[in-house]
């Protein structure tokens, strides 16, 4: 596991967590921010924020469900990075997922599944392109 920062406060943070879900042919699933929302229009892993009370694995399972209407099992931890936005600072963590269903927008965002290559050019939000960089800079 991972674990850079980008500087800054990591005091008041949100932690907010991200699926790393790799289909059989080994295309990763990433979902589009939508219009209305910060960073809207720029791809990122799916998941969203940890309420209070929740693990990290149970927030994933939720925002899944909300988001895609996916259900799905949660593996390791893959990465954790604070990164600081001009609106926010999150603490994101990369947890590994596997879907027992085929994903649908429930939130009105887009969604697909992206070769590793396809990533390299697709507008990520920044602190999902940390997270890109890391893994892909580690083999994963």
């Amino acid at each position: 596991m991972w674990t850079p920062s980008s500087g800054g406060s990591s005091e008041n943070k949100v932690p907010v967590v991200a699926a790393f879900l790799r289909e059989a042919s080994g295309r990763i699933l990433l979902s589009r921010r939508p219009p209305g929302k910060a960073r809207a229009g720029l791809w990122e892993f799916p998941g969203g924020k940890v309420k209070p009370g929740e693990s990290p694995a149970e927030a994933l399972r939720r925002e899944l469900r909300e988001e895609l209407g996916l259900e799905a099992s949660v593996g390791q931890e893959l990465a954790r990075l604070i990164h600081v936005y001009p609106d926010l600072t999150i603490e994101l963590i990369l947890l590994e997922a596997f879907a027992e269903n085929y994903p649908q927008a429930l939130e009105g965002q887009e969604w697909g599944w992206f070769r590793p290559e396809e990533i390299e050019k697709v507008p990520l939000a920044p602190a999902d392109r940390r997270l890109w960089q890391l893994l892909y800079k580690n083999s994963l």
